[in-house]
Formats: structure tokens, C-alpha cells, sequence
């Protein structure tokens, strides 16, 4: 495996292209195993953040599994139905987006009150990154769905539970698609802005930065709430 020595602002993105293409190239295969992110840091010589990043989006789309404690393995990808953000393929139904919901207030109050307790700086700065991402969303080819996830993600890796960890990287893809129906019907139905949307999830952010768990509960779940709420009156269900 031959890798490039990477110089760009936007290394992560620049990581995830590479891995991505030599994934097409059939230089890794499905099933294969990917080097650890300290090797992928040094053979790419970037930072070990700017491989995690890289990594995360490309599960983020599931193009790889990441594994607490095994690493990170390529799955059998079909890139000839890459989905596009506006295409309808990304809309599930109105049943399963009721159904994360009650599964995510469930779980992602507690993950933020476990992260507000447990979170390191490098948690933090996952979270930092993902409200950069967000904030430069434009409502119209862009979302930021994929930044939501990442951002959410990264609140299940600073909660320290590893059976936490897995439900929500299983459940990215799914994320990923209710997301952006949910963040779409927020702006057109709602007539909310994403400047608003932007500022519940950094709310969460302080929240946890700040190691204030009951804040981070409230801050959660209001979010999701909100989000839960635009969804039903949007979609008249």
C-alpha cells in the first residue's frame, strides 16, 4: 500500500479521498482491516486528529466499521449508489424517524450526561470541529446532516462507554438520513433558521465542556425535543 505525504488545509478531507479511493482502486478490500490511526498518521505524515476525522466521516456514509478495541474495517460498499444529499433515498419513513427518536431520547440524554463527566480535551475538540462543520451549512445543498452526526458521535466517544460507542456508530447511517430530513423540514416547514439549530448543539457543547451533567441532560433532550417537534408538525404526522 502506497500512501501520499498530504499538504492542505482541509487535510481530513484530503485523508478521507485517499482512503476512499484506494478503497475503489481495490488497493484495500471489503473485510480488510485498515492500519491503526497512529499508522495511518504516520504513513500520510498529518495528525492523528486529522485521521479520526477522516475516519469518522467515512463511517459517517458506511464506508467502514470502526470497532472499539479491533480497529476500523472496510465494508462491502457499493460507490456506484453513493447517495446524494437532496435525492430521496435519504428519506426514511415517518415511522422510523418517530421510532430513532424514542430511541435517542433514551439514549443520548444519558451519553451527554456521561460526557459532561467523563469527556478529554480530545472529545472536546471532536465536538469543535463538528460545530465548525455545522455552522458552515447553507440551507440549501447543504445541511450540515453530516456534521450533526459527527458531532453527536463524538458526545457517544466522550460518554466512555464502549456498548454506547457501537449502538451509535451502527445506528450513523440511519442518523445520517433522519437528519437530514429532520434539519430539512426544520428549515422549510418550520421557518427556522440553522442559526438556531446551530445553537442548541452548542449549547450541549458548553454544557459538557463545562463537566455540567444535569445541563447537559436538559440542554439534550431539549434538542431533540425541538427537533422531534418540527419533525411531527412538518411532516403532519
Amino acid at each position: 500500500m502506497s500512501f501520499k505525504q498530504i499538504q492542505s488545509k482541509k487535510i481530513s478531507e484530503i485523508v478521507r479521498e485517499q482512503i476512499e479511493n484506494m478503497i475503489k482502486n481495490g488497493d484495500i478490500h471489503p473485510g480488510e482491516k485498515l492500519d491503526s490511526v497512529v499508522q495511518l498518521s504516520e504513513q500520510f505524515q498529518v495528525s492523528r486528529s486529522a485521521v479520526r476525522e477522516a475516519l469518522s466521516a467515512l463511517r459517517a456514509v458506511g464506508i467502514v466499521t470502526i470497532k472499539q478495541g479491533e480497529g476500523t474495517f472496510v465494508n462491502n460498499y457499493d460507490f456506484s449508489d453513493v447517495l446524494d444529499p437532496l435525492k430521496a433515498e435519504r428519506i426514511i419513513s415517518k415511522k422510523e424517524m418517530l421510532e430513532l427518536f424514542e430511541i435517542r431520547k433514551i439514549m443520548e440524554v444519558g451519553a451527554a450526561e456521561l460526557a459532561a463527566m467523563n469527556r478529554q480535551q480530545e472529545n472536546l475538540a471532536a465536538m469543535e470541529r463538528a460545530l465548525q462543520d455545522m455552522k458552515k451549512a447553507s440551507g440549501k445543498d447543504n445541511v450540515g446532516e453530516s456534521a450533526d452526526v459527527a458531532f453527536h458521535l463524538a458526545i457517544a466517544e466522550a460518554s466512555s462507554n464502549n456498548i454506547m460507542v457501537d449502538v451509535m456508530q451502527q445506528l450513523s447511517d440511519t442518523l445520517r438520513k433522519t437528519m437530514f430530513e429532520s434539519r430539512r423540514v426544520w428549515l422549510f416547514s418550520e421557518k427556522k433558521s440553522l442559526e438556531r439549530l446551530y445553537e442548541e448543539h452548542e449549547d450541549i457543547y458548553c454544557a459538557i465542556a463545562h463537566a455540567d451533567a444535569e445541563r447537559s441532560r436538559t440542554a439534550m433532550l431539549k434538542h431533540l425535543t425541538n427537533v422531534e417537534e418540527a419533525l411531527n408538525k412538518g411532516l403532519n404526522i
